[in-house]
């Protein structure tokens, strides 16, 4: 079928590089328009967040997008920070790779970043060679609800082959952070990473590791909401919930710790409340029924102990005994010379 043009609501024309429009099979939505806006926008002095916002894309997205570009070669130059890209710092060029980084790469974290840099010739290669890959984008859309960027897609080549996470381990945990409403590449990867760190690698390991991630998230929420943090959890809190969590540790009993907490400092201080709620576990104390029995047991003994010892202590205040004395008095009669 032809298409043809409509020209007459147009002032003028912009150009579009061959490259752009050959690279536009692995190229999303998103960085196509950004990329007109940008070629139509040369003299432009936005920022990446301000030309995301024009396009209606975030700035996460306008990076991918831009980041696209540059590994195809079409964009050159330019920083990608939101706060500082501007169209005029970018030039567009027909080059057929993007600029390779004059610094020699020397730490691990960098080394393993560029092994991360796969470039979209690359991933379309993979596509037309692995139909496990092919498999693995398709189900990735099909469970994140969304056409993957290009950062997702290199960041899954990276995670299935840097890893050797399996493509239905990989799906697993993607179905996890979407539950969680975390379903961002960053967190896909950070579990990823946690399971190659940890050996799960069967699905009987990987179903335990998400029941245990559900609890953990699980009480997360529930502890930020009930204690009305309204704030994000600082490593060392998590660090104590992740503790309470895999002992089971229920939020009522976390909730009447914190009580405890406030009365006696008059603040919340996770390390007081994770001493209070250890002590209460070693004791096994699981409910705050069981604990307020304790206390009751607790206090009736002490009580019980104070008493005898006050009557023991009044009882050795007399080395003799009053009632013998008085009785032995009332019966005896005086004798008078």
């Amino acid at each position: 079928m032809k298409y043809n043009i409509n020209w007459n609501g147009s002032d003028g024309v912009f150009a579009v590089p061959d490259l752009a429009a050959d690279c536009l099979r692995l190229a999303s939505g998103k960085a196509v328009k950004l990329l007109l806006y940008i070629l139509k926008n040369k003299s432009s002095e936005e920022t990446l967040a301000e030309i995301g916002k024009a396009v209606g894309i975030t700035e996460e997205d306008a990076e991918d997008a831009i980041s696209y570009w540059q590994q195809v070669g079409v964009i050159l130059g330019g920083n990608t920070s939101t706060s500082e890209t501007s169209v005029q710092a970018i030039t567009v060029s027909k080059t057929d790779s993007a600029a390779k980084p004059s610094a020699e790469i020397s730490t691990p974290r960098a080394k393993e970043k560029a092994a991360k840099m796969i470039s979209p010739s690359e991933i379309s290669e993979r596509l037309d060679s692995s139909e496990e890959i092919r498999f693995l984008f398709s189900a990735a859309e099909t469970t994140l609800g969304k056409v993957l960027t290009y950062t997702e897609q290199r960041t899954i080549i990276w995670i299935h082959d840097y890893y050797g996470t399996a493509p239905d381990m990989l799906l697993m945990i993607m179905d996890f952070a979407v539950s969680q409403n975390k379903a961002s590449i960053g967190f896909i990867e950070k579990i990823a990473s946690q399971w190659h760190e940890n050996g799960i690698v069967t699905h009987e390991q990987a179903e335990r590791e998400i029941l245990r991630m559900q609890n953990y998230y699980s009480l997360a929420g529930q502890v930020s909401a009930r204690l009305e943090l309204n704030r994000t959890l600082t490593p060392t809190e998590q660090k104590f919930i992740k503790e309470w969590s895999a002992k089971s540790i229920n939020i009522e009993l976390i909730l009447y710790a914190y009580e405890k907490t406030v009365d006696n400092i008059g603040k919340v201080k996770f390390s007081y409340m994770n001493t209070i709620l250890n002590d209460w576990y070693n004791k096994g104390m699981f409910t705050p029924a069981d604990v307020k029995k304790y206390e009751t047991s607790s206090s009736e003994t002490h009580a019980a102990a104070l008493s005898k010892k006050q009557s023991k202590s009044q009882s050795d205040e007399h080395s003799y005994n009053l009632e013998l004395l008085v009785e032995h008095a009332l019966n005896t009669v005086p004798k008078i010379k």
